[in-house]
């Protein structure tokens, strides 16, 4: 298929291989309120190629070869069915995956972000879920991080009312995760929450703001970085998380890293991190709602919601969507 046929608006995206990206989007023409329908789009070297899912899909990211699966896969969470899409180069047929507690059409809600870390991919979304597929196999990994619902607090004895409420104080809603190995991994969401995984538990890491967080990223240096808004960005490690002072009025929503510098993405652009703060950088595009980042093969890829940047170093390439333009 060479095009959707109408517009659409980006959600995510990767680097696949150079000149070679993969997005989940959402068609314009979809109302608000339905997401029974989903659009991933690849771009491989200046042909778009789409493919409709059954949900809308909220996270993309590639697996890379391990020593237990030796080709790559392109990947696509579902946001709300509790499945995820592995395409292999080559195949005719997607092979979609079911997480535990989505078997028979029960579905998954609310999930939000999946990350190859180390040899294995992880999933995270609300109510404290995180899933973790090695070796081909999928399995719940939220020791420490599963919030207690209304069910767990109903059994204790409460009465309905104090129950939900109860629930409510509890939700650890997580909206992105990444890690330095498989023995430090960081998820982190609404209202501040940063949590770090060792291997074993998951265990909460003091969080200098209550702001809602919604990107994460490891960097080659050692730090881990969290970015939400309003213009909060911070930077920490198993000992704890301090903001760092930005001086920028914007929401930030995307994080990586090129070239040995760390960039976020907001919805005013593209800053970069330097050693006297957070710098905007001149994209020559203006002010632009920025949703994705992602760096691989040399190329750091800026996603806003109706175009892509790709940029090389030295300089930047726009390239649109035919059904955008």
């Amino acid at each position: 298929m060479a095009s959707t046929k109408t517009s659409v608006t980006f959600l995510d995206g990767c680097v696949v291989e150079k000149d070679t990206y993969l997005f989940s989007c959402r068609l314009d023409s979809q109302p608000i309120d339905e997401y029974d329908l989903g659009i991933i789009e690849w771009y491989v070297q200046g042909k778009w190629i789409y493919q409709k899912r059954d949900w809308q899909v909220s996270s993309v990211c590639v697996m890379r070869p391990t020593p237990a699966e030796a080709r790559r896969a392109s990947i696509a969470l579902e946001e709300g069915s509790g499945i995820v899409g592995l395409y292999w180069p080559g195949a005719k047929a997607t092979d979609d995956e079911v997480l535990p507690g989505a078997e028979d059409g029960h579905g998954i809600a609310s999930l939000t972000d999946v990350k190859q870390i180390g040899t294995a991919l992880y999933v995270c979304g609300y109510g404290g879920k995180v899933f973790r597929r090695s070796s081909g196999k999928w399995a719940i990994l939220d020791q420490g991080l599963k919030a207690l619902d209304l069910g767990d607090y109903m059994k204790q004895g409460l009465p309905i009312k104090q129950a939900l409420a109860a629930a409510r104080n509890t939700q650890r809603n997580m909206k992105a995760i990444d890690g330095l190995s498989e023995q430090e991994i960081y998820c982190v969401g609404r209202a501040g929450l940063i949590f770090r995984f060792d291997g074993a538990t998951w265990i909460e890491v003091e969080s200098p703001t209550n702001a809602n967080l919604h990107c994460v990223h490891c960097a080659a240096d050692g730090w881990t970085y969290a970015a939400g808004e309003p213009g909060v960005l911070l930077r920490g490690n198993d000992k704890g998380f301090q903001a760092l002072q930005t001086g920028v009025n914007d929401d930030f929503y995307a994080l990586t890293s090129f070239n040995g510098m760390v960039y976020v993405g907001g919805l005013k652009g593209l800053y970069r991190l330097e050693a006297d703060g957070l710098h905007a950088v001149d994209t020559k595009q203006g002010s632009f709602s920025c949703v994705a980042l992602d760096s691989a093969d040399g190329q750091l890829l800026v996603v806003a919601e109706r175009w892509l940047l790709v940029f090389d170093g030295v300089d930047w390439k726009r390239i649109d969507d035919p059904d955008n333009v």
